[in-house]
């Protein structure tokens, strides 16, 4: 795979592991929100073995998505890169169905819908010093031909074109036969098989096979995004808790059971991770890929939910474990993004990325040992360029966060919005007419990083009537 012709040199003496590479357990969950973990102050869904994964490692609270949708969110996480920098601002088999309303202001950017295969991504970092890698569970960034195996990675379990999996259930078929009939990577399976069960299985048979070799684990479960199905055991537990002082009429009891499923199969990899004695060499990374939507989750204090530029479309969480090396119990108020990984790695592992990369992403290894949640250093501006429709009610648009606010402008209908996110997390006051200052700083910024990172670019729609 071309790799831009850049040399990247990897200085083994100035890696953060003494003598035996870390292995690399990346979890990456669909459509998880922030605020439906335990540790994250949710008191209704049971999540003790995520929880607990955070109270060995660091929980970032200022955690942010690449992208409000999957395809470009995950784009970002396995290059380092912005979605605008890479072309793949869109949600790749959502658009094609669905690329703008008859009378739309807009006409959303003819995007690439892949990770062009000359881009460096995750597991390139570390196969060349002797990892062995897999793909196991979502892709969703590039029809065939920009799958998994095409793209770097030694082996692919369920990675394919499409993110919605037809089933949560064994066969993985869409029992109504309306689109995809099955996930053409994932072989065999038991009649009654969970979709997060079996691809913890393969992830843990993945682990025993390589126990003795450095290896990384990409994980992208295809939970929780809907369909919300799960085991039926589960979905009764959360019915009735719904009925208990313990309710939260705002979660979903499928959903919450999913979540629930989701943790107990963290806990099975953790572990194996112990059991096969490699735990304490093992980076784990837990993360979603956007906020969750909506309709099924309680996003708390959060604005919206998946598709949208408020924080509820953009806020994850975001955990790290690294035995001796992040401490036990730390709680992260610094923000990071998806981006931010790719970076930590590369860190990690020792090598050196050439600024002619371009990697958005910033190491997060120099905050492991910090005194963290005592300096808050939110001094980094953040950028998001989301130019498309979705059927969830969004609009089109782009954001910047720049100290304590936050500017959104919309492109259908024309608006500009400003909060002031440190105090007003919720979004519930427009500050944009009290402060045309702040707007004109941040609008100034935010086309400023358009002109540098140079995405392919939404257009006017000519057709567009005016109905006012």
């Amino acid at each position: 795979m071309n790799i831009y012709n850049i040399i990247l040199t990897f200085f083994i003496s100035s890696s953060l592991y003494a003598q035996t590479p870390p292995n690399f357990l990346v979890i990456l969950v669909d459509d998880l929100g922030e605020t439906d973990l335990g540790t994250y102050g949710n008191e209704f869904i049971e999540t003790p073995n995520i929880d607990q994964l955070a109270e060995d490692g660091m929980k970032w609270v200022n955690a942010y998505s690449g992208a409000p949708v999957c395809s470009p969110s995950r784009a970002a996480f396995l290059t380092g890169k912005n979605p605008a920098r890479v072309h793949f601002t869109g949600h790749i088999t959502a658009i094609g169905k669905h690329r703008h309303p008859a009378n739309s202001m807009i006409i959303p950017p003819k995007d690439l819908l892949f990770i062009p295969l000359e881009e460096l991504i995750l597991p390139e970092l570390v196969k060349s010093s002797g990892y062995r890698t897999i793909s196991i569970g979502k892709w969703h960034v590039g029809p065939k031909g920009y799958w998994p195996l095409d793209m770097g990675f030694d082996e692919n379990i369920g990675g394919w074109t499409h993110g919605s999996p037809p089933s949560h259930f064994y066969p993985y078929e869409d029992e109504n036969k309306k689109w995809n009939p099955n996930i053409p990577t994932l072989k065999d399976g038991a009649v009654g098989e969970y979709l997060s069960d079996r691809l913890t299985n393969e992830a843990i048979k993945y682990i025993h096979r390589n126990k003795d070799n450095p290896f990384l684990i990409y994980l992208p479960y295809y939970a929780v995004h809907a369909p919300l199905q799960a085991p039926k055991e589960l979905v009764e537990k959360y019915k009735k808790k719904q009925l208990t002082k313990d309710a939260n009429p705002e979660i979903d009891p499928t959903y919450a059971a999913m979540v629930d499923r989701l943790d107990q199969n963290i806990g099975r990899l953790l572990g194996k991770l112990e059991s096969e004695g490699i735990s304490e060499n093992t980076v784990v990374i837990f993360a979603s890929d956007n906020g969750a939507e909506r309709a099924s989750s309680d996003m708390m204090e959060y604005r919206a939910g998946k598709g949208h530029l408020y924080e509820g479309g953009l806020r994850v969480p975001f955990i790290m474990k690294w035995p001796n090396h992040i401490k036990a119990n730390s709680v992260n108020k610094n923000r990071t993004r998806s981006e931010d990984v790719f970076a930590t790695i590369a860190d990690i592992v020792g090598y050196e990325l050439d600024d002619d990369m371009n990697i958005d992403g910033e190491s997060l290894v120099s905050q492991f040992t910090n005194s963290i949640g005592q300096d808050i250093n939110n001094e980094r501006d953040m950028f998001w360029y989301y130019p498309h429709y979705l059927n969830k009610g969004n609009y089109p648009g782009g954001a910047i966060i720049s100290g304590d606010y936050k500017y959104i402008e919309f492109f259908d209908p024309n608006k500009i919005e400003l909060y002031n996110i440190k105090l007003d997390p919720g979004e519930k006051t427009d500050l944009s007419h009290e402060l045309p200052e702040k707007v004109i700083e941040l609008s100034g910024k935010f086309n400023l990083w358009l002109h540098e990172v140079k995405p392919i670019l939404h257009t006017s729609n000519p057709n567009y009537k005016n109905q006012n």
